[in-house]
Order: structure tokens, then C-alpha cells, then sequence
């Protein structure tokens, strides 16, 4: 049987919202051999719709779809007269509301989570939204409980995702949910995705970050310390590297990323660590994986940077 998972839409629709969980919905589809997630992208009078970026999108019309149907629905993003548009569509807001008190799951993916705020489908739940979005809750909706920094929340059947490519990885969470991780990682792999995001992650990168450092001196360098994590990361070897001596290095590092090399090289190893926990991973394979010679070294090296060991960041984020 398949699951009936609506995307509503509004012309200034972010494109990528749309078409990023779409597909991997569409993968699962030919993964598992069947029809498992049957995709409709609606609009109130359905037909030709056109998204942020000028191209144009198909779609249904919501009133064919009754709202007690849809098993899945979500809100995606869009430039700010579209969200103002939808804001005020009543019909929209009414399937919405109906649709919610029946849905297994419901949300929204980047900026629409303000849609989902102004029609007061929040509540209490935890949530995510693009960062660009936060300054918007602090002024019109500020009591709500916004995390600012995940790339996706689950609370209950609220699903809701930060900007454009989180809710690919949103989306790859549901599936895995349904499915099991196995059909998460052939699709991953099939997207030729590099790493498996949990939601817990930032959105801010910090490799994004120092390889856009001064000049992007150190680009190469940086993604190749990220593949090597598990490796000695001294900084007698990454001067060496980079080709310089270790005293000019470290000046040079430090001036372009704005860290030490020593921090920047601790910090990776801990965001990978956590990201690694929150999938599930054993601890004993976390430490090896991040670079860290056992258990205990790296739980100390948690709790200075996160305010908690590994073992009790893993009881709470723990796949």
C-alpha cells in the first residue's frame, strides 16, 4: 500500500524544496520495486506553477485530494510574496488543518515552517527552519521552540527541515524510518551523497567556512584533513603538507581559518564523532573514526566541547 505524501505549492516555490525529497521519494519507489510513497505536488487550482528560479512545476489540484487521504504532507519553502500569498490562502490553510489532525506524519522543509506557524500547526513541538528564517520567529512568533542550528527535527509527526538540501536528508530519515537504513544507504550512495547528515548536525560548516578563508589558501588541505580523520593530524604533518615550516604554517592556518590548527583539527574529529553517535554508531567505532585511541579520550574530549560525555550524548541523540 502506498503512502499518499502531498507537497503544496505556490508559485515563488523553491525549486530544489520540491524536487530534492521528491526524488528521493522516487528512489525509494525503485529501490523496494513498488509504489511505496505516491508523490502529488498541489496548488489550490492545480495546473502550471512557476518556482523561484523561473522554471515551472505540474500540478494537482488540492480540491481533488481530500484531506482524510493524504498520509504525508508537506510545506516547502519560497521567496517571501509567495510564503505572504500562502499565508493567506484559507482554503490552503483549511485542508492543511484538517489534513494535519489525520496525517502519519506533516511539516515542512526550509521557510515553509512559517506557513506552518502562521496556521498555528506548530504547537509545542520542537522545529527547524532555514537559518535565514530565525529572525522572523524571534519577531512574530517568538515563544515558539525553534532550533535554529538542526538541519531537520522530528518531534512526533512534525517533520520539518532547515534550507533546500536538508530536506533531502530529511526525507532519506523518513525513509529509513519506514524502510529500514539499508534502503537509506542505497540511495545515499545512488545520489553519490558523501556523508549521511542526522538531523542533530549544524547548519553552519565549519569546512564550508575555512575553505572560503582567506584567498582559499588552505582549500585542499582542509578537505583532505576531513578524509583523514582517523589519521595523526599533528600539525609537523600538516605543515608538511601544506609545504611550509611548521612555525609559518601555524601563523598562516591560524590567520585563514581564524583557528589554531590544533582546534580546527579537534573540532572536525568532534563533529564527526557526533554525527557518527547520532546514527547509532558504537562508541568504540566512533573513537577509531574520529582519531581518537579509545573510548575515554574521546568522551573527555566530548564533554569539554559539547557539556556532556559521549555515552549520555548518545541516550539522547542515539539512532
Amino acid at each position: 500500500m502506498s503512502a499518499l505524501t502531498v507537497f503544496l505549492a505556490f508559485p515563488g516555490i523553491q525549486l530544489l524544496d520540491v524536487t530534492g525529497p521528491v526524488a528521493i521519494l522516487g528512489a525509494a519507489n525503485d529501490l523496494l520495486g513498488r509504489r511505496a510513497y505516491d508523490v502529488v505536488v498541489a496548488t489550490r487550482a492545480g495546473g502550471s506553477m512557476t518556482s523561484s528560479c523561473d522554471l515551472s512545476i505540474v500540478t494537482q489540484p488540492l480540491g481533488a485530494i481530500a484531506p482524510s487521504n493524504a498520509d504525508v504532507f508537506f510545506i516547502p519553502g519560497g521567496n517571501e510574496e509567495g510564503l505572504r500569498a500562502m499565508i493567506a490562502d484559507n482554503a490552503m490553510r483549511a485542508w492543511a488543518t484538517e489534513a494535519s489532525a489525520t496525517a502519519g506524519r506533516f511539516g515542512s522543509i526550509c521557510s515553509g515552517s512559517i506557513v506552518l506557524a502562521a496556521w498555528d500547526l506548530i504547537g509545542d513541538h520542537r522545529f527547524a527552519s532555514h537559518w535565514a528564517a530565525a529572525p522572523w520567529f524571534a519577531r512574530h512568533q517568538p515563544t515558539l521552540k525553534l532550533d535554529a542550528e538542526a538541519i531537520y527535527v522530528e518531534d512526533g509527526r512534525l517533520w520539518t527541515s532547515a534550507g533546500v538540501t536538508a530536506g533531502i536528508d530529511m526525507m532519506l530519515a523518513i525513509v529509513e524510518q519506514d524502510h529500514g537504513t539499508g534502503a537509506g544507504r542505497a540511495i545515499a550512495q545512488r545520489f553519490v551523497l558523501s556523508i549521511r547528515r542526522p538531523g542533530t548536525q549544524s547548519q553552519f560548516s565549519p569546512l564550508l567556512d575555512a575553505q572560503a578563508g582567506r584567498d582559499g589558501r588552505y582549500r585542499d588541505l582542509i578537505a583532505w584533513i576531513a578524509l583523514n580523520l582517523d589519521q595523526p593530524l599533528d600539525v609537523e604533518t600538516l605543515a608538511t603538507r601544506a609545504g611550509e615550516s611548521v612555525r609559518s604554517f601555524h601563523r598562516n592556518f591560524s590567520a585563514a581559518t581564524g583557528q589554531p590548527p590544533a582546534s580546527f583539527v579537534t573540532r572536525l574529529k568532534l563533529d564527526r564523532a557526533r554525527d557518527l553517535i547520532a546514527s547509532g554508531q558504537p562508541l568504540k567505532t566512533v573513537a577509531q573514526a574520529s582519531g581518537y585511541p579509545h573510548v575515554a579520550r574521546l568522551s573527555a574530549a566530548f564533554q569539554r566541547q559539547f557539556g556532556m560525555t559521549a555515552s549520555a550524548y548518545r541516550a539522547v541523540h542515539g539512532g
